[in-house]
């Protein structure tokens, strides 16, 4: 894969760790083998564009683009985690542009493209884990990040629960992974449906493992609901230690799993 740069929002150095973190993807998910044909990319482009666009693939060409307008409203280290995240959506999951997504909800319904979105923020988080050694807490800086920077002007419901989804998908493997001396071989994606906590004081969840798919309960009631809500939307303008507290506390209730002391340790660092 070679670069054409015609960037105006990344430095010199900022497109080259973007060219070198792609290089270590693509060789991370061969080694987990979760591609089998790598689709053909011959240049990369960093453009900066005004436009509602993040990531265009020509299959013909092997031309592949990252639009980088929206890194003037955030780090580096956020930019880089969407670029990682649009990435697995085309060489693991086919699903590479809108209209493909579209695609999906149309021929299989929105459950399903909000679970497609959740196992990338899921491999998207593992890679930061296992490649750029990210714990809990450095990976939930990048959503503190994302909640300030990136606010929805209303809740749409789909939205909150892929954000439930994938913080108790990525949070219960950091809390069972804390350290970066084994690969994580086994995980779990939490597919979320917000409605029965309003009837039942509960979340229902199909579980996804690696063998098979289950239904079950979580324990989160309408006020641990509320504190969840209310660190999607950030409106209050939490500190990342407030945010990161409240993240955590949902978690463990919710999973009923205790945080190792190395994380516990972490967040009174903060």
């Amino acid at each position: 894969m070679k670069k054409t740069i015609t960037t105006q929002q990344l430095t010199s150095d900022e497109e080259k760790q973007i060219f070198v973190v792609l290089t270590q993807f693509i060789s991370w998910l061969r080694a987990k083998k979760m591609v089998s044909n790598m689709p053909s990319i011959r240049y990369m482009d960093l453009p900066s564009a005004d436009a509602d666009w993040v990531m265009k693939f020509d299959p013909v060409t092997g031309d592949i683009s990252f639009n980088t307008f929206c890194r003037k409203h955030c780090s580096f280290e956020y930019f880089q985690s969407i670029v990682i995240h649009e990435f697995f959506h085309l060489a693991v999951q086919k699903v590479p542009s809108k209209e493909d997504a579209t695609r999906v909800k149309d021929d299989f319904g929105e459950q399903l493209m909000k679970l497609i979105d959740i196992e990338a923020d899921f491999f998207t988080a593992l890679f930061y884990k296992e490649i750029l050694g990210y714990s809990l807490v450095g990976y939930l800086k990048l959503y503190h990040e994302g909640s300030k920077v990136f606010k929805d002007k209303w809740i749409r419901m789909g939205k909150l629960e892929r954000f439930i989804g994938t913080l108790l998908s990525i949070s219960k493997m950091f809390i069972n992974h804390p350290t970066n001396a084994k690969k994580v071989s086994s995980y779990d994606l939490y597919l979320v449906a917000i409605s029965p906590l309003f009837t039942e004081d509960n979340l229902h969840v199909l579980v996804i493992r690696n063998e098979h798919i289950y239904f079950d309960l979580i324990h989160a009631s309408a006020a641990d609901f509320v504190k969840i809500k209310e660190c999607y939307t950030n409106d209050d303008g939490f500190s990342l230690k407030g945010y990161v507290d409240r993240i955590v506390a949902f978690i463990t209730k919710a999973l009923s799993i205790t945080i190792p002391e190395s994380i516990t340790k972490e967040i009174a660092r903060l």
